[in-house]
């Protein structure tokens, strides 16, 4: 590990404190004139560090810049973390990956993604530095398709718990992957997998993160989406907690899921911070999405959630249909003009 590196670290595990250079020289084994060195580079890179000739060095509690030294130090276990400036998508960047031997558990994350993946291929908006994007790996070796539908859905519960655990707030899922806090989405969640088609089951599994963590500013918002997106810290609250801090336990929540299947089902858990059953829901499929909501969309009472993650409607006429990831598309009864 580089020396720039292990400052961080020092500096991360210790923000808002007071590290004199000599103390840091010693404890990384380095003269003082490479820590200087190191606090200089990390300084370019947009890290706010008070030096002082008394004081030392401080890393600065504002400061919020995504890094695996600042995202290892709230881990449970250790993971291959690499952030990256900037990427097309992490989702992307992860599959690329795995033709190249990636390990499970492999996390990726980046400050800013020029074509964020959201479902049916729209695009999900990812500003420069104000967000979580990212991906995790998973290689799920001998389960069943049937065993790993309801990833996200587990994916949803193990953003909710992080953001309620680190940043205190509750929030509810509106079915099958949007986080919805004081009504308004503040996280999506996609899903990608490799099926064996010889043995029914799942080679890979690629789950990506886009948490809206900081707030913008409402004439930098697409105008598509200033009724709809919300963000998990406002005004003061930006520099209470970091986004490495509720990324790492993002990490946490949902590789222990994994790492324990099958264990405790999640999914009562789902059902109760659910937005949509007991309501009246529109759906239709993939094709129907770009047009308007009309003849070819469907209606009915959302009246459960099954264990693989599945939605069932009650029709009108008393019937059911249990939809399923990536089938439909659906909206609250209130959402439809």
């Amino acid at each position: 590990m580089s020396v720039k590196s292990e400052l961080l670290k020092l500096l991360e595990a210790n923000r808002g404190k007071d590290l004199s250079g000599e103390q840091i020289a010693s404890q990384l084994n380095v003269t003082r004139a490479a820590v200087w060195k190191a606090v200089k580079s990390l300084t370019a890179e947009g890290y706010h560090i008070e030096a002082g000739n008394n004081r030392g060095y401080r890393l600065m509690p504002g400061n919020d810049i995504l890094s695996a030294e600042g995202i290892g130090l709230f881990l449970k276990k250790e993971h291959e973390i690499i952030v990256l400036p900037e990427v097309d998508s992490t989702n992307n960047e992860m599959k690329r990956r795995v033709i190249d031997g990636a390990k499970e558990g492999m996390v990726i994350l980046s400050e800013h993604q020029t074509a964020g993946k959201g479902r049916r291929g729209r695009e999900f908006f990812s500003p420069r530095g104000l967000g979580i994007y990212m991906s995790m790996l998973f290689y799920p070796e001998g389960r069943k398709v049937q065993d790993v539908l309801s990833i996200t859905a587990h994916a949803a519960v193990a953003v909710s718990r992080a953001i309620s655990k680190v940043c205190h707030k509750e929030t509810q899922i509106k079915w099958v992957n949007d986080i919805i806090l004081n009504d308004r989405k503040v996280c999506g969640i996609l899903t990608e997998a490799s099926a064996d088609i010889e043995s029914a089951g799942v080679d890979v599994v690629v789950v990506g993160v886009g948490i809206n963590f900081h707030a913008m500013k409402e004439e930098e918002v697409p105008e598509e989406l200033l009724d709809v997106v919300g963000y998990i810290m406002e005004g003061d609250e930006w520099c209470e907690v970091t986004r490495c801090e509720l990324a790492a336990e993002v990490i946490n929540e949902l590789y222990g899921y994994y790492e324990n299947y099958p264990g405790p089902s999640v999914m009562e858990e789902y059902r109760r911070r659910s937005i949509v059953l007991g309501k009246r829901v529109c759906f239709g499929t993939p094709g129907e999405v770009a047009g308007q909501i009309g003849d070819d969309w469907e209606e009915g009472l959302a009246v459960e959630i099954d264990d693989f993650g599945g939605l069932v409607v009650e029709m009108d006429d008393g019937s059911r249909k249990t939809l399923r990831t990536g089938e439909i598309s659906l909206r609250l009864k209130k959402d439809v003009p």
